[in-house]
């Protein structure tokens, strides 16, 4: 479902991945990678920071006092994001000025092939200084692992192909699991194999990839020591082929089970995998409306005695999209609205587990802390993450505020002389409107300023979303306010545009509890 390109360190060829057809191209060889720090929305101070009992989660960095990272692992419940290779916090250990992400970000740095859609993409990853170390790709790694730690995820899903790839960023699924193994033993990683979709295709390949990691200590196991096989759009292939995989790894002494991560599935259909799969999952929706379709997933799996996967996302939004027909379009996530009525319907739906899709694709939906979103959308994840796993929302003890907004309206007029590949397309009705999402240990007083527009709302205690109409012109400033004095304050750091050169229908992202964070270090 996510069509994505994969580029040679240089920027000199790009080829696309499409998920829908099992077409995964090659390209060549990418080396070394890396960013810099740089300031970004809800910026925390990168440090070393553990708990009283050495757990890593990151003391008064949420709203909430977050139970150990030993009490959320004795929860039943599990918590993974997927992770797509292809977007690691690096690519090219270079400088990020003028690194692989700035020629992506640039719609001339790649010698010009996104020009026409205004960029490849429009975020990045949060970068760090060039790194020297050897083990630079492990390092980021880790660094990546200790903030899922921090917010309370399992794992990782992560996906990686059935052969050795040109693109050298799909082959470091040993280097993740080494990372998993440095950082937390604890902390797992979920295989998600792709494969060949050919009529004739054989299994030969993932028996080789997946017999490969079978014994390390980080791959996700289930109690009775079978592997969790959790691919994606699975359904391209005949259950036949999963069972034949399952009898050939077993030959090998390898038990293994699937949770197949349909692409779409609401509770209906998929009956041939009933007596093949262990659990069920799907890509998800990506309009908050159609969330409630995982009520009714959960209720059906567990009514095929099957657990459920719910999925979260935080938007979908693809700059560059290989629909067929080259058309770059978006689905409305109603700011934040969507992330938490995808995990209010997973909690509602008594979700077994939950795959946050994803952590790192910048062409599709990414919750990693990012330079246009900072740390908000993991902030946002690691409270649903709480409640998720103990069954209670969690009481809050420390105020926050968070914004997510757009940088234009939806129908803001772009140059049609630079981004030449036509408008990006809404996939249904649009919103254009201001969040701010706060946190309240007691009532306040939300205010919303943009220019001479000034908006309140007298907010409960608790979590209150509270949103206005967007006010192009105009850079949004948030606060919080008892008894005529501000207490909590944040400034947009993206200023909502008249008119833009590219369309840039992300949302961005910021606030927070000004803290320190465990993975400085790393």
């Amino acid at each position: 479902m996510r069509p994505d390109a994969c580029e040679t360190a240089f920027g000199i060829m790009s080829i696309m991945i499409d998920r829908w057809f099992g077409i995964v191209g090659s390209v060549a060889m990418l080396v070394a990678c890396s960013n810099q720090d740089n300031s970004a929305p809800g910026d925390r101070a990168d440090a070393p920071a553990a708990s009283a009992d050495g757990d890593t989660t990151p003391a008064g960095c949420y709203p909430f006092d977050q139970p150990s990272t030993s009490e959320l692992r004795a929860s039943p419940k599990k918590a993974f994001a997927y992770y797509f290779p292809p977007f690691p916090v690096s690519v090219d250990n270079k400088d990020p000025a003028t690194d692989q992400y700035a020629k992506w970000l640039d719609p001339a740095g790649s010698n010009g092939m996104y020009a026409k859609y205004g960029g490849y993409i429009r975020d990045r990853p949060l970068s760090r200084p060039v790194r020297s170390e050897a083990s630079w790709r492990q390092l980021d790694f880790e660094r990546e692992v200790a903030t899922a730690v921090e917010m309370g995820l399992d794992g990782f899903i992560f996906e990686f192909p059935d052969h050795v790839s040109a693109d050298a960023r799909w082959n470091h699924l040993p280097t993740m699991l080494d990372a998993a193994a440095a950082v937390d033993p604890d902390f797992r990683v979920m295989l998600s194999p792709d494969f060949p979709t050919g009529a004739t295709a054989t299994t030969a390949g993932l028996e080789a990839t997946i017999s490969a990691v079978a014994t390390h200590p980080s791959v996700y196991k289930l109690a009775d020591g079978s592997i969790v096989l959790a691919s994606f759009y699975p359904e391209r292939q005949p259950t036949t082929f999963w069972e034949t995989l399952r009898t050939n790894l077993a030959a090998q002494g390898i038990k293994v089970v699937f949770v197949p991560i349909f692409l779409s599935w609401n509770g209906t259909g998929q009956d041939a995998w009933n007596s093949t799969a262990y659990g069920f999952s799907s890509w998800g929706v990506r309009t908050v409306p159609s969330t409630s379709n995982y009520v009714t997933a959960s209720s059906s799996a567990h009514a095929r005695n099957k657990l459920w996967m719910s999925p979260v996302a935080f938007e979908d939004v693809r700059f560059k999209d290989n629909d067929g027909a080259g058309v770059m379009r978006y689905w409305e996530a109603q700011n934040s609205k969507l992330f938490r009525a995808s995990f209010e319907n997973a909690i509602t739906g008594d979700a077994d587990w939950i795959s946050l899709t994803t952590w790192n694709d910048y062409t599709e939906s990414w919750l990693s802390p990012s330079q246009e979103r900072g740390y908000a959308v993991v902030d946002l994840g690691a409270y649903y993450v709480t409640w998720f796993k103990t069954g209670q929302a969690p009481a809050i003890v420390r105020d926050a505020i968070y914004y997510f907004h757009r940088r234009q309206k939806s129908d803001a007029a772009y140059d049609t002389t630079k981004q030449t590949a036509g408008a990006i397309q809404p996939q249904g009705p649009v919103t254009d409107l201001v969040e701010l999402l706060a946190f309240l240990k007691s009532p306040g007083t939300l205010v919303i300023t943009q220019g001479s527009d000034v908006q309140t709302m007298d907010a409960p205690a608790g979590m209150v979303s509270f949103t206005v109409p967007i006010v192009p012109g105009t850079t949004p400033d948030f606060e919080l306010r008892r008894d005529g004095q501000t207490v909590e304050h944040v400034q947009s750091t993206t200023p909502i545009q008249t008119q833009m050169v590219y369309q840039d229908l992300m949302y961005h992202a910021g606030g927070g509890i000004s803290c320190t964070r465990g993975v400085g270090s790393i």
